[in-house]
């Protein structure tokens, strides 16, 4: 060892080794001094800014979500403040009224050793009450997803009324409270769905307001096409030998037709063709009703029709006694008819806020036949008929009503029209 601690070259060596040592700690120490003490300059992007205000009763618009800040100095302060983020961006409105303002952007919790700019530095903020108001919620609905030949036939939304708070130039700019329905193409059925409210100003643009509730239950009644009709009896072929028929009526007044829209604009109203031929005393029956041509479906499959007859006499075997008598009456008591044309059907009962127009017959005027003996038939002339219809229940629109007479009873009577077609409209 000792010597090996005299020879030249291993002092050598230590020398080196030392010297080289000496200089890294040098480089090392000016480098780290180097760092510490030099400027940095750093953006923080996206920084939120906080709004200071009366939030209970105030409304603030104008202040951005975020901001820019660019910070500069030290390094490690730099670098401390980006990693920490305890710093905080605000604007301060507490203090300020209602209105429109220019305020400063301010900030805190950044070491004073750096210098802070904000992007931007001011900003127009508006100040405006908040309000609440109620608003009815109106459904909406594309009814191009409706199946072919189908309809809405009402909305319920419950609840009807939801409460809006926001500005109050905003509130004020509401043209629209909707309520969105949404579905798949080919609905058929009715259906009930959660929809969200949108408020809307007159242009459509979408507002920034809070609505209580968010959501409302709609139900959607869906129904098939129809139209509804008034039912017209028309008797058909020919009664029994000596059988009259008097009149024809059903407590059926109105039917309701299903199908494409081309084919329910056709009816005007549905004939039902009643058989007379078998008819020989007066009674209720029941008529199968036939669905016309195009027509999907009606509300009814058969009508319940009265008809007043007036059966044929019964024929017993005469006496001798009876044919003379007979033969007596008959050259004095023949019987024979007499027609009435262009009789007035009188409208009774009408509402004087309403005024009626005759659809069928037009002109309102129908034609009478009386049966009877001459001596009867000769008493009777047009002065002793009144055909009038009862119309205290008259609506706006097509409405149709039995035809009624007041006459002698010692005849029989006919008329060329057992119902009578009015359009009714306000005065």
């Amino acid at each position: 060892m000792d010597k090996m601690m005299d020879s030249p070259w291993f002092l050598r060596i230590i020398a080196l080794t030392l010297a080289i040592l000496l200089f890294v700690s040098v480089k090392s120490e000016e480098s780290t001094g180097s760092s510490t003490s030099g400027t940095q300059i750093d953006v923080l992007r996206d920084v939120p800014v906080e709004v200071y205000y009366d939030d209970e009763n105030s409304v603030v618009t104008g202040v951005p979500e975020t901001v820019t800040v660019n910070i500069e100095g030290p390094t490690q302060v730099v670098l401390s403040a980006k990693m920490m983020k305890d710093y905080k961006v605000f604007v301060d409105l507490r203090k300020l009224t209602y209105g429109e303002h220019r305020v400063a952007i301010s900030n805190e919790n950044f070491s004073d050793k750096l210098k802070v700019r904000i992007d931007p530095v001011y900003v127009n903020v508006n100040i405006e009450e908040k309000i609440s108001k109620e608003f009815r919620v109106d459904p909406d609905m594309n009814e191009g997803l409706l199946a072919e030949n189908y309809i809405v036939k009402s909305y319920d939304v419950n609840p009807k009324m939801v409460t809006i708070t926001g500005a109050k130039s905003v509130i004020n700019s509401i043209g629209y409270v909707k309520a969105t329905i949404v579905g798949d193409p080919g609905i058929t059925k009715s259906f009930d769905q959660e929809a969200s409210v949108r408020v809307l100003d007159r242009d459509l643009n979408k507002l920034d307001v809070t609505v209580e509730p968010k959501q409302v239950q709609v139900k959607v009644k869906v129904e098939e096409l129809s139209k509804e009709v008034p039912v017209v009896l028309r008797p058909k072929g020919s009664p029994k030998q000596d059988v009259t028929i008097n009149r024809l009526t059903t407590n059926v007044e109105t039917i309701r037709l299903y199908g494409p829209r081309a084919v329910l604009d056709r009816f005007e109203q549905l004939t039902v063709d009643v058989d007379i031929s078998k008819l020989e005393k007066s009674g209720d029956f029941d008529v199968k009703l036939a669905i016309p041509d195009g027509v999907t479906r009606m509300s009814l499959d058969k009508v319940k029709v009265t008809a007043d007859v007036t059966p044929a006499p019964v024929t017993e075997e005469p006496t001798e006694e009876d044919k003379d008598k007979e033969e007596k009456e008959e050259s004095v008591s023949a019987v024979s008819e007499k027609t009435f044309e262009q009789v007035t059907v009188e409208v009774r009962g009408l509402s004087d806020q309403l005024v009626s127009e005759f659809l069928a017959p037009t002109d309102g005027l129908v034609t009478v036949k009386a049966k009877g003996t001459p001596e009867a038939l000769e008493k009777i002339n047009k002065n002793n008929i009144a055909l009038y219809v009862e119309a205290q229940n008259a609506q706006v629109g097509e409405n149709t009503f039995p035809l009624k007479m007041d006459a002698p009873t010692d005849v029989q009577w006919e008329m060329s029209a057992s119902e009578i077609k009015l359009t009714v409209k306000e005065a």
